[in-house]
């Protein structure tokens, strides 16, 4: 299997942001197999500042993709085999919870998410990554990987954050403190 082209936790990586620095603290992954659709729900929006800087590229690449539409901001060209994107972001009391669902013709088309499909045994696969912390509960781990019926709706969880540095904790920012101006006591 191959490395995941697209980090479904890294929101910047489906416009294709450079140095992006916008990610979520978890992220649930949904297929429908019937519909032949993927959804991405995002929780725990942050950023990493360690400069002024930081806060600028973080600000100007939140407004690129919170306004993607009337920025004209494309998606990445490896999603261009997606017939259909929709983006949308809603605001739950603290949090930003991003929201992105894609439909494709192939089932050869979810490895752009690190999504593998297995004709002769009818199941989907992943990679297990124990650092992400992967969650499901309607997947099989067998070794490194954690498989999924091919006829079934399935879901499963990322938080590759839950052991972070203290050091980078410190400078860990919730998106909605970064455009309120609030800093960290």
């Amino acid at each position: 299997m191959e490395q995941i082209k697209i980090l479904c936790y890294a929101l910047t990586t489906f416009f294709g942001i450079e140095n992006g620095r916008i990610v979520a603290e978890k992220t649930e992954i949904v297929i429908h197999p019937e519909q032949q659709q993927i959804e991405i729900n995002q929780e725990g929006i942050f950023t990493i500042i360690q400069s002024e800087s930081d806060s600028i590229l973080a600000l100007e690449q939140w407004e690129k993709m919170y306004h993607w539409t009337e920025n004209d901001t494309k998606f990445v060209k490896e999603l261009d085999n997606l017939p259909v994107k929709n983006f949308t972001i809603t605001a739950v009391k603290t949090d930003f919870r991003p929201h992105l669902t894609f439909s494709y013709t192939n089932k050869e088309d979810l490895r752009v998410f690190g999504i593998w499909y297995q004709e002769d045994k009818d199941q989907f696969s992943i990679n297990h990554i124990p650092q992400q912390n992967i969650k499901t509960k309607n997947g099989k781990l067998e070794g490194n990987y954690w498989f999924f019926d091919g006829k079934k709706s399935f879901s499963f969880t990322v938080e590759p954050f839950l052991q972070m540095p203290e050091s980078y904790k410190k400078i860990k920012y919730p998106i909605t403190e970064l455009l309120t101006g609030r800093k960290k006591e």
